[in-house]
């Protein structure tokens, strides 16, 4: 099973010290689910959150290059939920193509990570150089690492105030059809969200990564 046909990363039956590996599968097909669910929830975004307008408003919205509310609506909360979910999914599947090619490097079975945490630094580092040299990643990694995996200001950490009060209250915008995040430069006084520095979007991200993780799945 190939992961990335970029680097090469392959699992080799019999040879990749991982005899299953449903889990990466999983994160894959959860990938493709968020990708597909917002392309359906773009084309139908204001239907979904905002049924008070007639269907001559909704052309009219549809053909606005940026459009926000900022009043919770259900099209925004299952927008959010999944770029979360994408996020995570995500670079837990980048953090699996970085141990398969660890693995495939070094032939350590699973034993060696057990006690030993000279090799799990090695294999974070492994893991962490790989993610780095991988620019689509990096808006993906700061939502993550400052959203999904906890809202900032659950559990701050080398964080300013703006980013603190913006992980609390996210708001996307449509930007010419898809939902982005980090289009609002919001902030706190002089301190400005580090969300402002990451603008992305959930399709554009998955499309600009066909090349790499899903050349197989797009001809």
């Amino acid at each position: 099973m190939k992961l990335d046909f970029i680097e090469n990363i392959e699992i080799f039956n019999g040879i990749t010290p991982l005899a299953n590996y449903h889990s990466i599968v999983h994160l894959k097909e959860g990938l493709f689910m968020t990708y597909n669910n917002m392309k359906n929830l773009q084309e139908n975004y204001y239907k979904i959150g905002f049924p008070e307008l007639s269907e001559e408003q909704i052309e009219i919205h549809k053909k606005a290059s940026f459009s926000m509310s900022g009043k919770l609506n259900r099209a925004d909360s299952m927008g959010m939920n999944l770029i979360h979910w994408y996020s995570i999914n995500l670079m837990n599947y980048a953090k699996s193509c970085g141990l398969v090619n660890f693995l495939n490097k070094t032939g350590y079975q699973p034993e060696r990570f057990v006690n030993d945490k000279k090799i799990v630094n090695e294999l974070r580092n492994f893991q962490g150089e790989y993610i780095d040299s991988i620019s689509e990643l990096d808006p993906i990694k700061h939502f993550r690492n400052k959203a999904s995996a906890h809202l900032a200001y659950t559990g701050p950490f080398n964080d300013n105030a703006g980013t603190l009060i913006e992980s609390m209250s996210l708001i996307p915008t449509m930007n010419n059809g898809k939902l982005t995040i980090g289009s609002l430069k919001r902030g706190k006084g002089n301190a400005k969200s580090s969300f402002g520095d990451f603008e992305w979007s959930l399709v554009d991200n998955f499309d600009s990564l066909i090349p790499r993780y899903f050349k197989n799945n797009f001809g």
